[in-house]
């Protein structure tokens, strides 16, 4: 596959489409699926929305909790209590008139304090005594709370346990369906689809259960440690489908109501005027007495969590002293529980942990009496796949299509939507909408396009890198890849400083080396000069044999190019002794005689034209100009004058530092007026002492014999200036072409003399 076809070209790359269409896809088939993982993401949500905005309970509700607390275990002994107690208990609850009493205990099995099962443990020599007789005739405990709850309107607990082997709780009500004939046959159907089955009960004793007017299943957390979700119907194996048990708060608010039938009537979606394109979605709401409780489609009710409220706790201690005003009681529906910690009914809400179990139930009932739900509707699921897919496929054809920035923004924007809509949606009209999943998957589909462009990006760097390392230093080529804007690519006039160099006596080196050994030559020469010129921040313009043509300060700006050219140049002649060295030493180790290798470097600023340049068919980066080409003129004039670097005058200012000799003017081929050109001899260093100082003055005395036509004396100041040049370091055959040049002028005695030598070789 090639990179052209995963990219593709122009503004509709291939692969950001594909790669975001396939997210996209296999997006909407997880949604369809519907993984518990991602149920549990929604159930997550939905709990941060509570933290955030949890329910409000603006008004005196007529729900309490008697507490069993560490007050009221401080001072009727740990729990379990006697059932004479607890019957105390119920009584001081139906004196104040209460309207309902809902039991979140089980009491299993018969009390153990109660004087007649006590009766039964006394030794064998204590049976056929009068203290047993008597402790048998008094009340059974357990008959005392029965008959007090036989006076009270009390609802008694029982509990799911897959371990539970009391049978099946006793039913004190019916259970309807709002189906017709036609569907009838359907409800065992749905019940078996969509109310959860347990595998066990426990149950209270028969004397409690038989005395109470209702019978709830205090059961809360069946389906993780947080209760979101509380069942309001159960079916328990072993026993009809049909025969359907409530839960301790929907059955308190049954018992509460007086007047309407004792029956739950189940609304199921698809029948009589339920909504719901056909389809078997579960239940919509029961209906107990004048109430209409909405559910999920299990039948189960959405904890609305308003947190914890002391306001809603009584301790027992309280009513049990009489402390209680009979107005905060008459007509409440009370639960019986605990919050003692010790007694460990404690539970994990969507806004708070460690909750005592007893005030789950006293909350689903302030939302059925406030009609407070909150509701994830049928219609939830296909909303946000249309969502999904819709606004998805808009991503994916936009992603291509629009800038990075331009991308960021459409994205954010409608994953900004995603989030805040269905918040909105919670906040006003208590409806639960997936914030995370849909916003995710357009995440994901931004994410992956981003990172598809990033791939094309690299790409697009490692072309610009293949197309410049081979000309820039790496620092540069880093540069151009990190802001490819520094380029100037389509041609632009800037000042710039030329090199161009040449091996002296190319012809006569090459002839020692066959075609092989040649090329390694060539090789380790312009390597280790290539390395110098990059190394000082220039550009490869390109290789003319032996010869190399490079420049500073473009396609990159380069502070000081000037410099930095000189500096290279001056290590060039420096490398090229270590090199001698070398190849003097394996020549001699074969046998061979030694050429020596010389280079001449001609280095000119002033502006030209850079750019591409070519053709249709092939382009080179390079630079054109009068200045250009009197660098390479330079170049020519190292031979002539017999030095190793020559800078123009342009060049020779930029530098002051830097150890610089004039010497001469000169009228270049193609060149209309003289060149004052220097000799770069050395660094600053060697520019600061008082031998170079010594050389620099001497010169100056010859240049002004030599060039107002004194060339007697000027002959005899050459003398004087070679003595110099040695003291100085400056070991050039410079003195030695001038020497010969001075002589000739003696000879001839030009009477049209100027000072200026018009070169004969370019």
């Amino acid at each position: 596959m090639s990179m052209s076809w995963l990219f593709g070209k122009g503004n509709a790359p291939r692969a950001p489409v594909l790669v975001a269409l396939l997210v996209l896809l296999n997006a909407l088939a997880l949604r369809v699926i519907d993984p518990p993982s991602l149920v549990r993401l929604r159930d997550f949500a939905f709990d941060a929305y509570q933290r955030v905005k949890p329910r409000e309970v603006k008004d005196e509700l007529p729900v309490h909790i008697i507490d069993i607390d560490e007050a009221a275990l401080a001072e009727y002994g740990q729990w379990p209590w006697p059932r004479t107690v607890v019957g105390d208990l119920v009584e001081k609850l139906t004196d104040a008139g209460v309207a309902v009493i809902a039991f979140d205990v089980v009491f299993s099995e018969p009390d153990r304090s109660s004087l007649r099962v006590l009766a039964r443990s006394l030794p064998e020599e204590m049976r056929d005594t009068d203290m047993r007789r008597m402790m048998e005739a008094l009340p059974d405990n357990d008959e005392v709370l029965g008959e007090a709850l036989a006076k009270a309107p009390v609802v008694t607990g029982f509990a799911f346990d897959s371990k539970g082997k009391t049978g099946a709780p006793r039913r004190l009500w019916g259970v309807a369906h709002n189906s017709g004939e036609t569907d009838a046959k359907a409800v065992p159907r749905l019940i078996s689809k969509f109310i959860p089955q347990q595998t066990g009960a426990v149950r209270s004793i028969d004397v409690l259960e038989q005395s109470a007017r209702g019978n709830g299943g205090v059961t809360t957390g069946v389906e993780s440690s947080v209760v979101r979700h509380v069942p309001m119907l159960f079916r328990l194996a072993g026993q009809r489908d049909e025969d359907l048990y409530p839960a301790l708060s929907i059955e308190s608010v049954r018992v509460a109501q007086e007047g309407p039938p004792s029956t739950y009537i189940v609304h199921w979606a698809g029948s009589q005027g339920m909504f719901s394109f056909g389809a078997e979605t579960g239940i919509g709401w029961i209906k107990v007495g004048a109430l209409d409780v909405h559910t999920d489609n299990e039948g189960r009710v959405v904890l609305y969590d308003s947190g914890h409220r002391d306001e809603r706790f009584i301790s027992a201690k309280d009513v049990m002293m009489g402390k209680v005003p009979a107005d905060k009681l008459a007509g409440n529906i009370v639960f019986i529980g605990t919050s003692a910690v010790g007694l460990k009914d404690l539970r994990n809400t969507p806004t708070e942990d460690n909750v005592p179990g007893v005030e789950i139930h006293a909350q689903l009932v302030e939302q059925m009496l406030s009609a407070t739900y909150l509701e994830r509707p049928d219609y939830a699921g296909g909303t946000e796949l249309i969502y999904l897919a819709a606004i998805g496929l808009a991503f994916v054809l936009l992603l291509p299509r629009l800038s990075a920035s331009a991308m960021a923004l459409v994205a954010v924007g409608f994953i900004g939507v995603g989030v805040a809509v269905p918040f909105i949606a919670f906040a006003q009209a208590r409806l639960l909408f997936d914030p995370i999943y849909p916003p995710a998957t357009l995440a994901a589909i931004y994410i992956s396009g981003s990172a598809l462009a990033f791939m094309r990006a690299e790409r697009d760097r490692k072309e610009i890198r293949g197309a410049f390392n081979l000309y820039l230093s790496p620092a540069q080529v880093e540069a151009v890849v990190r802001n490819p804007d520094l380029l100037a690519l389509g041609g632009e006039q800037r000042e710039i400083t030329v090199m161009f160099t040449d091996v002296r006596g190319f012809t006569r080196i090459s002839e020692q080396f066959d075609p092989h050994g040649l090329t390694r030559f060539m090789n380790r020469f312009l390597t280790p000069m290539t390395d110098l010129i990059l190394g000082a921040n220039g550009t490869i313009d390109k290789y003319m044999g032996d010869a190399i043509m490079a420049f500073w300060n473009a396609p990159l700006p380069v502070e000081n190019h000037a410099v930095h050219a000189c500096r290279a140049a001056l290590d060039m002649q420096a490398k090229l002794v270590e090199l001698n060295r070398e190849w003097e030493a394996e020549a001699t180790a074969q046998g061979n005689g030694h050429i020596p290798v010389n280079i001449g470097v001609g280095l000119n600023t002033g502006l030209a034209t850079v750019g591409n340049f070519g053709s249709a068919q092939r382009l080179t980066y390079s630079c054109l100009g009068d200045e250009v080409n009197l660098a390479s003129r330079l170049e020519g004039q190292c031979k002539t004058y017999g030095v190793g670097i020559i800078i123009g005058h342009n060049t020779c200012l930029q530098v002051p530092e830097f150890a610089t000799i004039e010497l001469d003017l000169v009228m270049v081929k193609g060149k209309t007026e003289p060149e004052r050109i220097f000799a770069l001899v050395g660094d600053a260093t060697m520019a600061k002492t008082l031998e170079f100082e010594a050389l620099v003055d001497r010169q100056s005395q010859f240049l002004v014999l030599y060039r107002t036509g004194s060339f007697a004396e000027a002959l005899e100041a050459i003398d004087a200036c070679v003595a110099a040049a040695a003291a100085a370091g400056w070991q050039q055959t410079y003195y030695e072409a001038m020497r010969e040049r001075v002589d000739g002028l003696i000879d001839e005695s030009p009477v049209d003399w100027t000072g200026v030598y018009v070169a004969k070789e370019k």
